[in-house]
């Protein structure tokens, strides 16, 4: 049933004009079609259902675009801008855009300000500045930002431990990014274990919340807000992509 729901819904996305909505927004749109974009490329046969993968990626750049424009507007709430430089970078990551992966950097170290004592100051301790970290630690070689990312993560995970299941979403693909890409790098080998053990026990409580995610979607219909079928079409890419790794792999 999701699988259909999926391809219904990309179709329609395919006639949405994203410009018509607020960019702040759109995040689950853009990781959506990089979902789609990496899905077609390791699986070049879906191009007759998905498109070609550059015509993908496009649409995941629209947003970027969009983003790009708004970086330097301090009008704009600082996390708010922080999510659109990680996004920007993630757009690079996939299609290795050196464009896109510039004007992320260059935004990300006009957010994170150093002090005169050469130590950065976070703007505040969300996901999307762990987000932003990770990436300035992967594709700057940042060491500081990797160990701020890390103390992030650990201060997300007690407070999620704690019940507090408002920000799990929130803070999951920043976790993961961490775990994935800092993690294995810096962590000693006891600590790497023991975040991928809090990571195995957080995924069923996220599946839970993504299955809300979906079945409020369902419920909505064509009645459903922008944000809602954004993170809606992100959780069905994710899971599809899911589903063929494990029937192809």
């Amino acid at each position: 049933m999701e699988k259909g729901l999926f391809h219904d819904l990309y179709k329609r996305l395919n006639m949405l004009d994203i410009r018509a909505y607020p960019p702040g927004q759109l995040s689950g749109l853009l990781h959506g079609y990089l979902t789609v974009y990496s899905m077609v490329r390791v699986y070049p046969w879906l191009e007759g259902t998905f498109g070609h993968p550059g015509d993908i990626h496009e649409r995941a750049k629209e947003i970027a675009r969009l983003y790009s424009g708004q970086l330097r507007n301090e009008d704009i709430p600082v996390d708010t801008r922080v999510g659109y430089a990680a996004d920007m970078m993630d757009v690079y990551q996939v299609y290795s855009d050196l464009g896109y992966l510039k004007n992320g950097v260059d935004a990300a170290y006009q957010i994170l300000s150093v002090r005169e004592n050469g130590k950065i100051a976070l703007p505040c301790r969300t996901p999307n500045v762990c987000r932003l970290l990770c990436n300035c630690y992967y594709f700057a070689g940042d060491e500081m930002c990797g160990e701020l990312a890390g103390r992030l993560v650990m201060e997300a995970l007690g407070y999620i431990r704690g019940g507090d299941r408002d920000v799990l979403l929130a803070w999951w693909s920043a976790i993961c990014l961490y775990d994935d890409v800092v993690g294995s790098m810096e962590l000693p080998k006891e600590e790497q274990e023991r975040l991928n053990e809090e990571r195995a026990r957080l995924q069923v409580s996220v599946e839970r919340e993504e299955d809300g995610i979906i079945e409020r979607f369902r419920q909505m219909g064509q009645d459903a807000d922008i944000g809602l079928v954004a993170g809606g079409f992100y959780v069905l890419a994710k899971r599809e992509f899911e589903k063929l790794n494990k029937t192809c792999g």
